[in-house]
């Protein structure tokens, strides 16, 4: 066999054992990215205008996704107060780094309030009355932790039912950042007008203590820019509030959460590499539900 010969039939085995390792080679994982780039249209959920509040900061727009399914007393309230103009030019008169702004109060010091009745307290729901609730681990604080249409959970052990007079088990929003919670006076059922967002992380301080009412679906950047101080030197005004369906619908936002109960969720948290291999997870305040804001995506 000539040389040139050997060398050809050395280029097609060559070939042939190339073609076999590609096939045999395994595809790379989609990166999170791109399982929302490609998620359907079905696993976007859009927001209720009537449960969807507009706060407008000096440093942006703050949308707000009210939870009448975890304190339907305290969203009322919101709404009802926001519907009067309540807010409108009020300040936020404690604003703690790392932790929370508090405003709603009309006389600015923490004293105030509305006319209106207390509200009773609603800290958690039985989780038998919430059906939705998708449970994706454990964490450090709860031994069940997950979702409700994009809302941070937690949750007692199913199992604790059977041990209970009450039957219940506990379910409840994790104060993350983002989420809206109502202030109050050392009575549970003190709540009436004054409300703090989180700016960071206290569940271990206020799970199960305090009503949380909604969460930050867009414009959280827009809180970073509330000036700090118990009370501030200058305290940053709420300019203006209003319930998304009484706002004209051409001024409207476009916004869609990622449904948090789809295989779409389940994956891009798979590929971010949330939860480990014992079902951990490792910071669930870190996570942030994917949305698409006026056709962009955000996540």
């Amino acid at each position: 066999m000539s040389f040139l010969r050997m060398l050809s039939l050395c280029a097609v085995a060559a070939a042939a054992v190339g073609s076999v390792q590609a096939q045999d080679t395994p595809a790379d994982p989609p990166t999170p990215q791109e399982i929302v780039d490609n998620a359907p249209e079905d696993v976007w959920r859009p927001l209720d205008p009537e449960n969807t509040v507009y706060m407008d900061l000096p440093a942006g727009m703050v949308v707000i996704e009210l939870r009448p399914d975890f304190a339907p007393g305290h969203a009322e309230r919101i709404k009802s107060l926001v519907r009067e103009q309540f807010y409108n030019g009020l300040k936020f008169h404690r604003v703690i780094e790392g932790f929370m702004a508090q405003g709603g109060d009309p006389l600015g010091d923490g004293t105030g309030g509305s006319d209106k009745p207390n509200l009773q307290a609603e800290f958690f729901r039985d989780s038998a009355n919430v059906p939705e609730y998708t449970i994706i681990g454990r964490d450090r604080t709860a031994p069940r932790v997950g979702y409700v249409d994009g809302m941070r959970i937690g949750a007692e052990p199913e199992a604790l039912r059977a041990f209970r007079t009450t039957r219940n088990v506990d379910l409840w929003p994790l104060h993350c950042p983002g989420v809206m919670s109502m202030a109050r006076a050392t009575e549970p059922d003190s709540a009436n007008s004054q409300f703090f967002l989180m700016i960071g992380d206290a569940r271990l301080s206020l799970d199960r203590r305090y009503t949380a009412w909604g969460w930050i679906v867009d414009g959280f950047e827009a809180t970073r820019r509330i000036s700090r101080g118990e009370p501030p030197e200058r305290p940053t005004p709420i300019m203006r509030v209003r319930v998304a369906a009484d706002v004209p619908e051409a001024e409207r936002r476009d916004i869609q959460v990622m449904r948090t109960d789809s295989e779409t969720f389940m994956n891009y948290l798979k590929a971010r590499r949330d939860v480990d291999e014992t079902g951990y997870v490792k910071d669930i305040c870190d996570i942030k539900v994917p949305a698409r804001i006026n056709g962009k995506i955000e996540r």
